[in-house]
């Protein structure tokens, strides 16, 4: 009895495969199987298997593709290369549309499967070592390429029903989350969570049990034929055995956390729906605005003796948030402390900044009184209404510290509407602020180099304290005449009037693009 090519997936480790398209729900059965790409159309249906980059390589040349999609007798292609596919995303997407189905085989051993088509059998021995390989390659990576495979999303859930991680397209995992609510009201009510799946037909929920202690759930599409159920049924049994120790969960469970957070900071979610459900199972409120801080530390070498230092930073500030009566989020990300203290009063822009540098100097001051041999500094980005553009608000807040620490020296708290013309600047692209910068103080930063004039430091410190001779002086630690005449020599090889506002302006800006460009 011929055997089709999901059921030989299925007998290979899931952590082995990288799905780079769909598979097809019908059955996909062969006669052949080709080694190479030829010019002309395959006789039988026929497995195409790629074992060498420069034929894998073809499938990115146009008349190849079109060649490939349009045999009918092409069942499937694997590659059997353990390295990056240097296929384009362009051939893929096409690939795709034609419902030819391309799977990645990372262990080329595995391929021999393939020639034993009448006979699959999957060993039960070889769990251990499928068990190591979802460890090694990451629950989420795997999950998401079988989401990919089946063409279903996946909604993961805590115990308590609350959304863990969720994979698959937008519009996808919006009705996904209209069945979770469902889920969530009836699921106690065997007769009334049979009409859940009567009223909202697409999803259906399977249970993840972990050692008989912790029940996780799988929201997966209810439109799933025999091969793909059984193949989530794999994906859940070694979910189950991944999980199987608490260290294990809790492992786990801060990868979710982490994903969660770099999604927050770093992509701008499609749906704020999605993100407002996850933020609720960390206890967090992501529905109303919030400032965003960014905390950076500079730890004593005493401090870094203790590996928990950041931790404790954290719990210290919990504590304090106690006392400041404000409803502030705090986590560690990237070795710095990022802050969310939100802000849903009607106030204008100058009151909420003035609200924001408030707290954020009340933390600056805890911090540091109890820890005096540590510096902090702490940037805060642009408060925005719609809590979706956090990442923005991220940015900002690490613009604002990185350039508030080299500019803004005596500071501790730097807000984003404080760099002024320079905000409208970190838009724009970096060799255009490189050449305006060049041609304003090429000669000065050569003067200094070859004669350690520092002539660019000067116009910093001039610029600093508004042009304030005895301030500029003292910053310097330079007679006002030595200041005069250095002023002078700046303006003869610049041919900038320091006096002329408009002249001044445009070195003022290539002075502080200098500065932002070294950070």
């Amino acid at each position: 009895m011929k055997v089709s090519l999901q059921d030989l997936l299925y007998c290979i480790p899931l952590y082995q495969l990288t799905f780079l398209t769909s598979l097809p729900k019908n059955q996909v059965y062969y006669d052949n199987i080709a080694t190479s790409i030829e010019d002309k159309r395959f006789e039988s249906p026929t497995l195409l298997v790629i074992q060498s980059s420069e034929e894998c390589l073809k499938l990115n040349q146009k008349e190849r593709a079109h060649q490939l999609i349009q045999d009918h007798h092409l069942m499937g292609i694997i590659i059997g290369i353990h390295t990056t596919i240097p296929i384009l995303d362009e051939a893929l997407s096409l690939f795709q549309q034609c419902r030819v189905p391309i799977i990645q085989v990372e262990n080329a051993s595995a391929l021999t499967i393939f020639q034993q088509k009448n006979n699959p059998h999957y060993s039960f021995c070889q769990i251990s070592m499928e068990l190591n390989g979802f460890m090694n390659k990451g629950f989420m990576n795997i999950a998401a390429g079988l989401s990919l495979a089946l063409e279903t999303p996946f909604l993961y859930l805590n115990e308590h029903d609350e959304l863990l991680w969720q994979v698959g397209p937008e519009a996808e995992l919006q009705k996904a989350l209209c069945f979770l609510k469902l889920y969530k009201k009836f699921r106690n009510n065997a007769l009334q969570a049979r009409s859940v799946n009567d009223e909202a037909h697409s999803f259906e929920a399977y249970p993840i049990n972990i050692a008989g202690q912790i029940s996780l759930t799988l929201i997966a599409s209810v439109h799933l034929v025999d091969w793909q159920k059984k193949m989530i049924d794999k994906l859940i049994g070694l979910t189950a055995l991944f999980f199987q120790t608490e260290e294990m969960f809790r492992e786990q469970q801060e990868r979710f956390k982490e994903h969660f957070l770099y999604d927050l900071l770093y992509h701008k979610f499609e749906s704020k729906k999605v993100m407002v459900t996850q933020g609720k199972v960390w206890g967090w409120n992501l529905e109303k605005p919030h400032h965003l801080f960014v905390i950076n530390v500079h730890p004593s070498n005493d401090v870094m003796e203790n590996m928990e230092w950041l931790d404790e930073m954290i719990v210290h500030i919990e504590t304090e948030k106690q006392e400041l009566n404000e409803n502030i989020i705090i986590f560690p990300f990237q070795d710095q402390i990022v802050m969310l203290l939100e802000d849903s009063l009607p106030r204008s822009q100058s009151e909420r900044k003035g609200a924001a540098l408030e707290i954020a100097g009340q933390i600056e001051k805890g911090l540091t009184s109890k820890w005096p041999d540590c510096q902090f500094w702490i940037g805060i980005g642009k408060w925005y209404q719609d809590s979706i553009n956090l990442n923005k608000s991220y940015q900002e807040a690490k613009i604002a510290l990185q350039f508030g620490q080299v500019w803004f020296e005596k500071k501790r708290i730097f807000h984003m509407s404080d760099l002024g013309l320079l905000y409208l600047l970190t838009h724009v692209h970096r060799e255009i602020l490189y050449d305006y910068s060049k041609e304003y103080l090429s000669s000065l930063i050569e003067s200094d180099e070859e004669n350690g004039t520092e002539y660019v430091k000067t116009l910093k410190a001039f610029i600093q304290h508004q042009g304030i001779i005895t301030d500029v002086s003292e910053a310097l630690f330079v007679h006002p005449n030595t200041l005069r005449n250095r002023l002078k020599k700046i303006e003869n090889l610049t041919g900038v009037d320091l006096q002329k506002p408009e002249e001044f302006m445009n070195l003022m800006t290539a002075v502080k693009i200098h500065f932002s460009m070294s950070l």
